[in-house]
């Protein structure tokens, strides 16, 4: 079946540059408690990346502190140097300024900072940037976004400011960075309306507003009010965690398997397409060649309106999330 809403598998960002819908994602490890180890394992981005180019991806959703833009990077160049694949064919997320990581997980310090512990917060973004530019053998990303609002702890004396101020001093800095053509469009991440609120009024240019919201959506965790919000000022929703990374038996509920079995479909190609049809884009992520072929196959089905309402209906009441609440963030 033809896609009767329109093409879904890219979407304009407000300053024109164009972003596939679906991006795999390359945080690997374990931080839902599915595993002893809790952390990243970015070693096993070398088979999964390199299966995923092998089977049409051209997009990828990175960090500095997965630590795995090494991986992306020399696996994409190795396909630049034969010619398989030039620059422009492919789109490269990544993000900087995530917080020092709960004490439980496995995370390297050097990948991970609190704004107040940092001296010069402007020059930690730009020498963070370099280290992520080095990394992926690139000149520029396609999408550069502050991976979290601010510190998972409470700020100094308690005052808000103190995350608000550094929210601010970190945007400049991407802006600066885009301005320079280190990064063709800038966004954030696990930003809640609040703190989207207080980023474009105390960094007015329109200019600089942010492009794209990568937050946690899943169908037993929405935000319907920041999606709202994030449209009206024409900011790009992203799924992240768009399966909830394996937790909670998603994949397994009632309403997802009977949707599916109508379109002889699997339950994450319908929660694919569940996210592309709300305007969302996602990144789903799988290490297994057949999932990432699967994973693709979405445009030739579509949910009925009954269909998406019983999927919202899912996330109702408390969300469930696996990765902390950003409505905790000063």
């Amino acid at each position: 079946m033809r896609d009767a809403h329109h093409d879904l598998r890219t979407v304009t960002l407000r300053n024109g540059v164009r972003m596939p819908t679906l991006a795999f994602g390359t945080a690997f490890g374990d931080w839902v408690g599915a595993t002893a180890f809790q952390g990243f394992l970015p070693e096993r981005a070398w088979r999964a990346v390199d299966l995923a180019l092998d089977n049409g991806y051209r997009a990828f959703d990175c960090a500095h502190v997965y630590g795995t833009e090494r991986m992306v990077g020399t696996l994409l160049g190795q396909r630049f140097a034969s010619g398989a694949l030039t620059r422009d064919a492919v789109f490269i997320t990544t993000k900087l300024a995530h917080p020092a990581a709960p004490p439980h997980l496995n995370v390297s310090h050097k990948r991970t900072w609190d704004a107040d512990r940092v001296e010069d917060i402007a020059q930690r973004v730009r020498d963070d940037m370099v280290d992520s530019l080095d990394d992926l053998g690139l000149g520029y990303v396609d999408l550069l976004l502050v991976h979290w609002p601010g510190s998972f702890s409470a700020p100094p004396g308690g005052d808000p400011e103190v995350s608000r101020r550094a929210r601010a001093t970190i945007w400049r800095a991407f802006c600066e960075l885009a301005d320079k053509g280190a990064a063709r469009a800038i966004g954030v991440s696990n930003f809640t309306i609040d703190h989207l609120r207080q980023l474009i009024a105390d960094v007015p240019e329109p200019a600089y507003r942010p492009a794209v919201n990568q937050v946690e959506i899943h169908p037993y965790c929405r935000d319907p009010e920041l999606e709202a919000f994030c449209r009206a000022q024409s900011i790009v929703v992203t799924a992240y965690a768009p399966f909830a990374s394996g937790a909670f038996e998603l994949l397994r509920d009632p309403v997802l398997v009977a949707i599916a079995g109508r379109h002889g479909k699997s339950p994450g190609q319908v929660v694919l397409r569940w996210h592309l049809q709300r305007g969302r884009t996602a990144l789903p992520k799988t290490s297994r060649a057949e999932r990432m072929v699967e994973n693709q196959s979405i445009h030739d089905f579509i949910l009925d309106a009954e269909e998406m309402r019983a999927i919202d209906a899912l996330g109702v009441g408390t969300p469930r999330r696996t990765c902390p609440d950003p409505t905790a963030i000063a």
